[in-house]
């Protein structure tokens, strides 16, 4: 068995916290856009939303294959007013940056350790938040590219719900 020091421990378990915080706004952004009738954005939300709950589900998991039991952390309520969809889309990459810097300091902190195994789920956790930086950078470059006008929104929820 596969010891993990106490900081790992607290390490993953913030992470499992955090995915699951990062799974709630996400839900709430989606309730929101839904509600004032962006239903494309809503359902790509709502994606996002189960994408970072199976995160903290790699969390969940190395830690039970490794006998350690994982808590299962209160969630806070999570933001549920937003202004537009372009806000929500700039408040996403706002929040994809904190969780980047998360991950990277979980990466730094396994290989001070020499948990390499740690390590090993942090590059996963790693090469997942370029994927997630790349896709709120895209939907930037389309409002930047297209601006913030009704149609062009439109057009955007329709492109996100595709």
């Amino acid at each position: 068995m596969a010891d993990l020091s106490d900081g790992m421990i607290k390490f993953l378990n913030f992470r499992i916290s955090q995915e699951e915080n990062s799974s709630r706004l996400y839900l709430a952004m989606s309730v929101w856009l839904n509600f004032k009738g962006y239903a494309g954005a809503a359902k790509l939300w709502k994606k996002y939303s189960g994408e970072e709950q199976a995160h903290a589900d790699w969390a969940y998991g190395y830690l039970l294959d490794l006998n350690v039991m994982p808590a299962v952390p209160a969630l806070k309520q999570p933001i549920s007013e937003f202004k537009s969809l372009p806000q929500i889309i700039l408040a996403s990459k706002k929040h994809e940056i904190t969780v980047t810097e998360q991950c990277q300091q979980l990466a730094k902190a396994a290989q001070a350790e020499a948990d390499y195994m740690t390590v090993e789920l942090a590059q996963r956790y790693l090469k997942e938040q370029v994927e997630e930086l790349g896709k709120t950078q895209y939907w930037i470059d389309r409002l930047e590219v297209f601006g913030t006008h009704k149609i062009a929104l439109r057009l955007l929820d329709d492109e996100m719900g595709a």
